[in-house]
């Protein structure tokens, strides 16, 4: 297992007192996997996706990527993220966004694969524009194309296409796809949109709301490469139902 998360419970001191975000939750994700995180807000997903970033540290229980704690997988370049908000330096074009964890690693066989993540993501021919002259899309595409310069064994995604808008969003979803099979990276990605998980995953792991419990882990019966036309077939429309039905139980019980 490339991802493995073992009964991690994470509580927050706030001024009301203890917070309890999420609650044993386990998980284990294989290389080349990718597993959806599907759950209201607050339910811990990111908080979850934090942790095995080492951006958090849990309260109770462990956490390994490829054998390690999330401190010497991030210090050893294993894990790579992408955020809702590109996070894109204005002042800096998008080949030399691309390239920065290259600086900043000096490594150049990192920085000698920044073309080629660029041509990946479909931006080629804008490799010298600066990000105030591309689209949120465009955007989401350079942020992708940084986090996978270094090659890691797994991508951590937060809502990557959450403030797009939906006709730009699904066509990134499948392009996203795309470049990901290549890689074969594991990807763990944080999402509210049932119909986001399951054209994207192999698996849709579902949370209560707070504190975040693992109430459900879905096997995606679709087989790939997938298209936008998937939504419409009678199989995903029923597991879309599903899911729905299983986040409203989980939310409002069965009243």
């Amino acid at each position: 297992m490339v991802v493995e998360v073992e009964e991690v419970s994470k509580a927050f001191e706030s001024e009301r007192g203890r917070v309890e975000a999420l609650q044993a939750a386990s998980l284990s994700v294989r290389k080349g996997e990718f597993v959806s995180l599907l759950g209201p807000s607050g339910c811990g997903k990111t908080t979850l996706l934090r942790m095995v970033g080492d951006l958090e540290t849990p309260t109770t229980g462990e956490i390994r990527v490829s054998g390690l704690v999330p401190s010497e997988a991030r210090q050893q370049r294993l894990t790579g993220a992408v955020f809702q908000k590109p996070s894109l330096l204005e002042w800096r074009s998008v080949l030399d966004n691309v390239r920065l964890p290259g600086e900043v690693f000096k490594d150049e066989e990192v920085l000698g694969r920044a073309e080629e993540m660029v041509e990946k993501v479909g931006l080629t021919g804008f490799e010298h524009a600066f990000p105030r002259e591309l689209s949120g899309g465009m955007q989401s595409r350079v942020s992708i194309a940084r986090a996978l310069t270094h090659r890691p064994r797994v991508l951590l995604m937060d809502e990557p296409f959450g403030a797009l808008d939906e006709i730009t969003r699904e066509h990134l979803q499948i392009e996203l796809l795309s470049v990901w099979w290549e890689t074969q990276a594991a990807v763990l990605l944080v999402t509210h949109s049932i119909p986001e998980a399951l054209i994207m995953s192999d698996r849709v792991v579902v949370m209560s709301p707070r504190p975040g419990r693992i109430i459900e882990d879905i096997t995606v019966p679709f087989p790939r490469p997938r298209e936008n036309t998937l939504r419409a077939k009678t199989e995903f429309v029923q597991l879309e139902a599903h899911l729905r039905s299983q986040l409203d139980r989980a939310a409002f019980g069965d009243s």
